[in-house]
């Protein structure tokens, strides 16, 4: 019998539309789909999954890979652990959670390795030794419960990898319909130059960016297209898209050739706003709609705290810019760091209402309270602060905005939590249309509840928030 491998990637927040590739999975097997038979579980898109765990595990796998965010994730991928384990089966964890922990991660009982960081040789190495009865005593990149840990790994050259094997998954499962039709996500690059100090790039990628080729970006695109010509649309959930312009010019002449539309989750905006006429008009004849940008804050002190490299007036100008060009900017937004006051907050706020006034054609976002997540800078200087991280992995699963109140946090009081929370529903309120969530009753109650929403936010009002209260039970139907 060939030696199988399982992946399984674990649920999180249902019901917001969440129909992105497994991608991290689909990568981390692309040195071993030729030797081994590789199964790929989603929990999301696959509701027997612990059915189909159990038919494989009866044939004695290699090993069972588990990949988790920080949140609720974990909480999903100890139970495919447990699952595995109770059958004999060897477990390895990795993703950004366990690539930021790996210590603390491989240490508990239910999981025997991690692979930290970028998998593709890593997991190679560790699987192949498995298989052939080898040891696992110093492979890089490899954390295990019995050697520790293997050393560091180089980070991978993308363009020397094998292509993509998206047959590995029914494509079918991740097509989602939007306003731009049928749509498929991609990713084109990993990392990011800049030194956001909140972000993950800087212990996984070490700010550096790399890219895939244009041609071979422009040869994924229409292999999917082939398999799928009913897609119309595309989004590239980048961490940085345009981090290298020049590149990212070749993919955008060869996407004007294909008769799709597509957007770019992830950019920076330095990014745009470096970007020239010629440029801009090259996107916008591309196919281009939207840009999803993070300002992250409208108080330049926050901003400079949290090193996002911009100055507010950029953005303003990048704004406007865009809506000459008709491509619709998509902003997001935090709050709670440490040291912001009301005036920030409000600044914030100030900042929105301010640029869906100058281009209306925005998304305008939301203000969503942010996590110090382990590995970042930002997660250092909430130790200084005596924040009391989990000791256990179980107790990073609590980790996610939806469990914000419960969170123990120094610099914010009990009080204050709750604000930052109603001002979040709130401005989720002001975004009927919010591309994140595709709940017709979101759309419905936001819809009617918005005009209270603006005036609640530009008043900095948030006494007997009921407004905010119905949205919080709506969220807790629809995420789960």
């Amino acid at each position: 019998m060939e030696n199988l491998i399982v992946l399984v990637n674990p649920r999180s927040i249902s019901g917001i539309g969440d129909s992105t590739l497994p991608l991290g999975l689909i990568m981390t097997v692309v040195n071993l789909y030729q030797k081994f038979r590789i199964v790929i579980i989603d929990q999301r898109v696959e509701k027997d999954w612990e059915a189909h765990l159990l038919s494989l595990l009866k044939e004695n796998p290699v090993c069972v890979g588990v990949t988790a965010l920080t949140g609720k994730q974990i909480k999903w991928g100890l139970r495919v652990s447990k699952i595995a384990k109770d059958h004999g089966c060897r477990v390895v964890w990795g993703g950004i959670h366990a690539s930021l922990t790996p210590s603390q991660t491989v240490q508990h009982p239910l999981i025997d390795y991690v692979v930290a960081g970028e998998g593709e040789d890593s997991f190679a190495e560790l699987v192949n030794a498995l298989a052939s009865g080898k040891t696992t005593k110093n492979i890089p990149g490899v954390w295990s419960k019995e050697h520790g840990f293997g050393g560091e790994r180089p980070l991978v050259d993308l363009n020397k990898l094998p292509p993509t094997p998206y047959h590995l998954i029914d494509l079918r499962r991740y097509i989602k319909s939007g306003p731009y039709g049928k749509t498929m996500m991609l990713c084109t690059s990993r990392g990011c130059p800049q030194r956001c100090t909140f972000c993950y790039n800087l212990s996984i990628n070490h700010s550096r960016w790399r890219g895939f080729l244009p041609a071979k970006v422009l040869n994924e695109i229409k292999y999917i297209l082939k398999q799928h010509p009913d897609i119309r649309h595309f989004e590239f959930w980048d961490d940085n898209f345009f981090a290298n312009a020049y590149r990212a010019r070749e993919i955008v002449e060869g996407i004007k050739e294909l008769n799709v539309t597509w957007l770019v989750i992830g950019t920076h905006i330095k990014e745009i706003y470096n970007m020239d006429d010629d440029y801009l008009a090259s996107l916008r004849n591309s196919g281009l709609k939207e840009i999803c940008m993070s300002p992250e804050s409208g108080s330049q002190k926050i901003i400079d705290f949290i090193k996002k490299n911009y100055v507010i007036e950029e953005l303003l100008t990048v704004n406007k810019r865009l809506g000459k060009y008709n491509i619709r900017p998509i902003y997001s937004y935090m709050s709670g760091f440490p040291g912001e006051s009301d005036v920030d907050v409000k600044d914030t706020l100030n900042l929105m209402f301010n640029l869906k006034k100058d281009n209306p054609n925005i998304v305008i976002g939301t203000l969503k309270p942010v996590i110090c997540y382990p590995g970042t800078p930002l997660f250092t200087n909430a130790l200084e602060l005596g924040f009391k991280p989990p000791e256990k992995l179980e107790g990073w699963s609590n980790f996610y905005w939806g469990n914000y109140n419960n969170l123990k946090i120094p610099w914010v009081s009990p009080g204050r939590k709750r604000m930052l929370t109603w001002i979040y529903y709130y401005t989720l309120l002001i975004n009927p249309d919010y591309v994140f969530i595709r709940s017709k009753l979101f759309t419905f109650v936001a819809s009617l509840l918005c005009p209270v929403a603006k005036w609640r936010l530009r008043r900095f009002y948030f006494r007997f928030p009921v407004e905010a209260w119905v949205v919080n039970i709506i969220s807790r139907i629809v995420t789960g």
